[in-house]
């Protein structure tokens, strides 16, 4: 009897076991979480643009997305940087984006947006956005450089390292 009991007791925890498998791995299927490497899907810009992420990118001409947020002085001095290599980036705004991540909710990103308007294509996130979730970004300012696939070609994290990467 008790072997009885114990078999019924073991066969409803194994099945209890499967269905929480199952119900795992259907909501793992129908949100996949983005990883490092993996860019977000869409979003829009400022001008209410939406954009996503380019199936092919012309060639010789990796797409630049930069990460600010403000308040930091970091930021601050890549700004003139950036902003000379997406005036001088081939594709024009279509291929910069820039990012603005609010870290804090009072903070005033409108005026980082007001100044990368005119090169790029520019979004105000918040920090738990895809897309920095997506560069795995965990300090500012950032530059990557993407390839035409959409793999990250290079990444810069100042003024001077972003000059040396668009010169080499």
């Amino acid at each position: 009897m008790i072997a009885l009991v114990l078999s019924v007791l073991a066969l409803g925890v194994t099945a209890l076991n499967l269905l929480l498998c199952y119900g795992i791995i259907r909501r793992l299927r129908a949100e996949p979480a983005p990883g490092p490497g993996v860019l977000p899907s869409t979003g829009h810009t400022v001008t209410g643009l939406r954009v996503g992420v380019p199936v092919a990118l012309p060639a010789g001409s990796p797409t630049l997305v930069g990460f600010f947020s403000p308040g930091c002085d970091a930021c601050e001095d890549l700004l003139p940087a950036f902003t000379r290599a997406a005036e001088a980036h081939p594709g024009g705004t279509g291929k910069v984006t820039a990012v603005v991540v609010e870290v804090d909710q009072d903070g005033d990103g409108r005026s980082y947006a007001d100044a990368l308007s005119p090169v790029a294509e520019v979004l105000r996130v918040p920090p738990a956005s895809p897309w920095v979730t997506a560069f795995g970004v965990t300090g500012f300012p950032q530059v990557h450089a993407l390839t035409e696939d959409g793999a990250l070609r290079w990444s810069a994290l100042g003024p001077a390292d972003l000059e040396r990467r668009l010169a080499g």
